[in-house]
């Protein structure tokens, strides 16, 4: 075993408490199907290569691990070399959103444990705001259905009025923007069978809404621009934390992006209290009334994720060689189950409901509780978003070189290049470049 998940039974981790936990639990798995877990690490992983590292394993003649976690791009990467378990996914009872992520070309390698729907949000301090006058906040404006394009002018509009010279609105990286705002206006990057969507309407004005703010001087500047002979692109793009407004001090923006991991520091990192707001949506979307009544074409992507997956079985080591591959997956889901109860309980809830035909609404692993968020509002908006995720393959074929979502985003956010012409274009060399890879 190795990665993710199976991390905390590793010698590195000994020191700490899950450790040993871990380790129980493993003897549980261990009785039950008669069989020796061990942990074991990848060699000459250096971080940015782990596909080829695991490749290199297997081609050698053995895969380095019997069942092993690893990032979207990865299992794109070993498709070929991987168990496809869709002939027994159903016997895993994981609702579907849990099986899309490892889901490719009509194939599916495998499943996520990941939490769907903990995205990436925009984020401010409401202390700040505060203090400017800002009678109400960005959560409250999404809250009311009111977080449309215009209606996001709107109030960046009256937000910049109040703001002191040289800080705005908002800052957000290119890259960041492609892979979370296309979504709440009905877009992915690239779907789950390889389709490339950086020319469609709805992609498009996603991506040049950010070009918009900046040209109406509602979005932090981004300079020293420059495209190079290699078709790169370098920019200056003001997008951190240590650049957010405080609760105290006026900065270079005050709304940005924040990943789930980073939500734990934002209290100290802004001297107070913040706050969420989803992303805006465009002309695909339309609202009647509140949040809940945004059309299904509102979501939230998910754009970063880890798969458990397992080598075919010639690849396996001997002891693992004899065990059928549905067993060795429900090892894996087990382990699953046991390190985190409240994700198994939401996986077979889904599925369950699912399965019998009824609706369930994703509200996350822990719903109804506060934890790093400032405010109770905040959490249950955060819990809501998790019923509207979708998977976004962007960063896989980005990472493997096929589609560069990221450069064509940068073009027309950074370099103010035209929406459709720069998404037909690195589309088309997207199509070839996956023509020639899946070949």
């Amino acid at each position: 075993m190795n990665g993710g998940i199976w991390s905390k039974l590793s010698e590195n981790n000994k020191d700490n408490a899950d450790y040993a936990v871990g380790w129980d639990k493993v003897t549980q798995l261990n009785e039950k199907y008669n069989i020796d877990i061990q942990y074991v690490e990848l060699q000459n992983d250096d971080g940015y290569s782990t596909s080829d590292a695991i490749q290199a394993t297997i081609t050698s003649g053995e895969c380095f691990a019997d069942l092993f976690t690893a990032s979207d791009d990865v299992t794109v990467a070993l498709r070929n070399y991987l168990v496809d378990i869709s002939s027994f996914v159903d016997e895993l009872q994981m609702g579907s959103i849990y099986i899309e992520p490892a889901t490719w070309s009509g194939h599916t390698y495998g499943f996520t444990y990941d939490n769907m729907g903990s995205v990436y949000v925009l984020v401010y301090s409401r202390d700040y705001l505060k203090s400017i006058g800002m009678d109400v906040t960005p959560t409250e404006k999404f809250l009311a259905g009111e977080w449309s394009y215009d209606d996001c002018k709107e109030y960046f509009t009256e937000l910049k009025a109040k703001l002191p010279d040289g800080t705005y609105p908002i800052g957000v990286h290119s890259n960041h923007w492609a892979s979370m705002a296309p979504a709440a206006n009905g877009a992915v990057s690239v779907d789950s069978d390889g389709g490339i969507h950086l020319a469609d309407d709805n992609y498009v004005e996603a991506i040049e809404f950010y070009r918009e703010l900046l040209d109406l001087g509602l979005a932090a500047p981004i300079t020293n621009v420059a495209k190079n002979e290699d078709g790169s692109i370098n920019a200056d793009q003001p997008y951190g934390h240590a650049d957010m407004c405080t609760a105290t001090e006026a900065k270079t923006f005050v709304i940005t992006m924040a990943e789930a991991w980073q939500m734990n520091g934002l209290e100290s990192t802004l001297s107070g209290e913040w706050g969420i707001v989803p992303w805006p949506w465009g002309s695909n979307v339309t609202c009647e009334g509140d949040y809940t009544t945004l059309s299904p074409e509102y979501h939230t992507a998910q754009s970063i994720w880890t798969n458990m997956l397992a080598p075919q079985k010639e690849y396996r080591g001997a002891g693992a060689k004899d065990i059928p591959d549905e067993v060795l997956f429900m090892i894996a889901k087990d382990w699953c189950d046991l390190d985190n109860p409240s994700g198994a309980a939401a996986r077979t809830a889904m599925y369950e409901a699912e399965k019998a035909g009824q609706p369930y609404e994703n509200l996350g692993y822990t719903p109804g509780t506060q934890g790093d968020f400032s405010t109770a509002e905040d959490a249950a908006l955060y819990d809501w978003l998790h019923s509207r995720v979708m998977v976004d393959w962007g960063h896989a074929v980005q990472e493997l070189g096929y589609v560069r979502v990221n450069r064509s985003a940068a073009y027309i956010i950074a370099g103010g290049d035209d929406g459709r012409s720069t998404g037909e274009s690195f589309k088309s060399e997207g199509e070839q470049a996956m023509a020639d890879a899946f070949k």
